[in-house]
């Protein structure tokens, strides 16, 4: 009796240690995240809490920010209510041992400025190797429910703001875990709306692993309102628009360092200028602007009231090549014999751009 009162409080003491340890482990995960968010140069980060989620092999964080130090910059760089990290229980059928991310309200703050410290892009930072310290296993699955993008100028005039949101994407086998013997193993399938009512859907099929990845993105935008977009215009261009459509549509592909493909622009019930609105501006801005509209106003095809252009890009990621000289052959062709038809018209292929390459 006195030998199992003493193994018993042995095992009193070893479950008592398991509780206590299972209750301070969210609070070290929570430090040590914290911590590995702060390791950028430019950036700090923060969480709210973390859930372990033992029995799925990984863990959830809450409320994550990550922002600028310096130059006064409100908006987060990055910022979603929740992240899963947790390992791909489908892909051990396959013999891998991978990992899988999804995130809730993610939020991407692209901010321009005059100055480098009130700039922000996140571009110089290695994210990939701060993903790597929060979770030791290669990514294989990554997805987005309802996110947004947003591009910021709070110091034009007039200040700037302009997203793409309600973003769902879904991004899969990024290690190549199950082994397919494709030259483009790896996809991606995004949706997502715009300010101005416009929609996007994105195609892209891609291989992450070699030296100089190989991809083929196919993309529509569609059915834009231009006057959402009239603070962006007005700031970049020293116009806005009163009324008009605007879609994009776009094949490209890459392999060996190359690319090539189109992009295909269409606006449709185009009205820029407008006099009654110009009374109070300055004499240089009414004259740019009324290029501008004049320009638009002769190319328009008339019967359609459409213009439309189709420009080729070709070249190296260090040298592009857009053929602007077909461009404008395009729009006067556009403009005077018929509109090009609103949608992808031919998918651009990595056997395209090697037959190329080697021409």
């Amino acid at each position: 009796m006195r030998i199992f009162r003493r193994h018993w409080r042995w095992i009193f003491i070893l479950v008592v240690l398991l509780v206590a340890a299972r209750i301070a482990l969210p609070f070290a995960v929570k430090a040590y995240v914290n911590h590995e968010l702060n390791e950028a140069k430019d950036y700090a980060g923060k969480i709210g809490a973390v859930q372990l989620r033992l029995w799925r092999g990984g863990y959830r964080i809450h409320q994550i920010e990550i922002l600028k130090r310096s130059g006064g910059v409100q908006s987060p760089l990055f910022s979603a209510r929740e992240v899963d990290l947790q390992i791909a229980w489908r892909d051990l059928i396959h013999g891998a041992v991978v990992g899988e991310a999804v995130l809730w309200q993610p939020r991407v703050n692209l901010v321009a400025g005059p100055t480098a410290d009130q700039t922000q892009t996140g571009q110089d930072e290695r994210w990939d190797k701060m993903l790597e310290s929060l979770f030791p296993f290669d990514l294989n699955r990554v997805a987005i429910t309802n996110g947004e993008i947003h591009f910021q100028n709070q110091f034009s005039k007039p200040p700037v703001d302009i997203y793409l949101s309600k973003i769902f994407a879904t991004a899969t086998n990024l290690s190549n875990a199950r082994e397919v013997k494709e030259k483009l193993p790896s996809g991606l399938v995004a949706s997502g709306s715009t300010i101005g009512g416009g929609e996007l859907n994105l195609q892209l099929r891609m291989n992450l692993l070699q030296a100089r990845p190989a991809y083929e993105v196919n993309a529509a935008l569609t059915n834009v309102d231009l006057t959402a977009l009239n603070a962006f215009l007005r700031a970049y261009g020293k116009f806005d628009v009163e009324r008009g459509n605007f879609s994009l549509y776009s094949s490209v592909a890459a392999d060996a360092g190359n690319y090539q493909g189109y992009f295909k622009v269409f606006f449709s019930h185009l009205n820029i200028f407008e006099w009654e609105k110009e009374r109070k501006k300055n004499i240089l801005e009414i004259f740019w602007q009324a290029i501008v509209g004049g320009v638009v106003t002769a190319l328009k095809n008339h019967p359609k009231d459409q213009l439309a252009a189709k420009v080729p890009i070709s070249g190296t990621y260090t040298n592009s090549n857009v053929g602007l000289w077909t461009a404008t052959a395009t729009v006067l062709q556009n403009a005077f014999i018929s509109a090009l038809v609103p949608k992808i018209e031919q998918h651009v292929t990595v056997e395209q751009v090697e037959a190329t390459d080697k021409k």
